[in-house]
């Protein structure tokens, strides 16, 4: 009897915890999901805009995160006009999983969520979450706000 007892407190407490996570994952899921259907579309010539003009009109982001990437991007095409960054800041990486994204996990206290490719399980982007009045949004992705030793390995 003791047991169970222990076990709902746990069970009661544990989803009070993961609740926040849960809202944190739900956010940068959608965000990245999102970013890859645009993706999908730019690649296709689906869609003419730039990737520049939907980070800054996306109402996912912070303020924070579109100051960042638009930075990012403009030293990357001062420093090497050419190439410029040579991947995708937010995917982190040249290529994304075809199949979108799905959560691996969440850290509630540092506000990242790692997600994996849903079929491209190696394949994982972390993501940075942040609280505000207008419920959770992305404050970093990929290497956009994403501290170096935070961020994906890659091979």
């Amino acid at each position: 009897m003791k047991f169970v007892i222990a076990f709902f407190v746990v069970a009661i407490f544990s989803g009070l915890c993961h609740a926040e996570c849960m809202g944190q994952a739900a956010a940068a899921n959608s965000f990245m999901n999102e970013y890859k259907k645009y993706s999908d579309d730019f690649f296709h010539d689906k869609t003419r805009e730039s990737r520049d003009h939907w980070v800054q009109r996306s109402e996912k982001v912070t303020d924070n995160f579109k100051h960042s990437y638009k930075k990012l991007v403009e030293d990357a095409n001062r420093n090497d006009p050419e190439t410029g960054l040579g991947s995708d800041p937010i995917f982190d990486a040249q290529d994304y999983p075809d199949q979108g994204f799905k959560i691996l996990r969440c850290d509630d206290k540092s506000n990242f969520v790692i997600l994996r490719g849903s079929d491209w399980e190696i394949f994982t982007v972390v993501v940075k979450t942040s609280k505000t009045d207008k419920g959770w949004l992305i404050d970093g992705a990929g290497v956009i706000n994403i501290p170096k030793n935070k961020r994906t390995k890659r091979q």
